[in-house]
């Protein structure tokens, strides 16, 4: 069950990653964020939209995985191996999700933020390789055994959220 969120995570990242660089630098590089730029649109609302594209793409990812992991858990019993008799309780994968969703807001923000610095798509992916694996050591920090949920990691970003739906997984929140 340590392994179920930090999976949940990457795929989360890994379904924001093109949308972020497509907004921002494949339409730098296409030439077409000139004219987006020069429409009557304010700018705060192209950047709230462009935010909400790769939120809302995150999210569909996140989902997706979501399901897919909660129907294989349940088709093939081993719900019942890793959370007893009872299974999988359906609360917990509602509870995982609102966390994916804190979890998406937050890297799409950093995924915009970091991306539109780039002038092309392999520029953009150059950038986010670092970050990528900038994020995966605190995701790990949840499978090292004896690690507890406690109030310095609580406030850190991407451990808090992997710790959270671990124990969720758990069930000892």
């Amino acid at each position: 069950t340590t392994l179920i969120p930090l999976v949940l995570i990457l795929m989360t990242i890994t379904g924001a990653v093109y949308p972020a660089i497509d907004l921002t630098a494949g339409e730098r590089e296409r030439g077409t964020l000139e004219s987006l730029m020069a429409a009557p649109v304010p700018r705060l609302s192209l950047l709230g939209a462009k935010y909400i594209a790769v939120v809302s793409v995150a999210l569909l990812t996140a989902g997706a995985n979501l399901l897919a992991m909660t129907i294989t858990l349940v088709a093939t019993g081993l719900g019942q191996v890793l959370f007893g008799q009872a299974g999988l309780p359906p609360w917990i994968m509602f509870q995982v999700f609102a966390l994916l969703i804190l979890f998406a807001g937050f890297f799409s923000a950093v995924l915009l933020a970091v991306t539109s610095f780039a002038r092309s798509f392999k520029e953009a992916q150059a950038y986010l390789i670092p970050l990528m694996l900038l994020s995966l050591a605190p995701a790990l920090i949840s499978v090292v055994p004896g690690v507890e949920f406690d109030a310095l990691l609580a406030v850190t970003p991407l451990v808090n959220i992997v710790l959270l739906a671990r124990d969720l997984f758990e069930g000892g929140v």
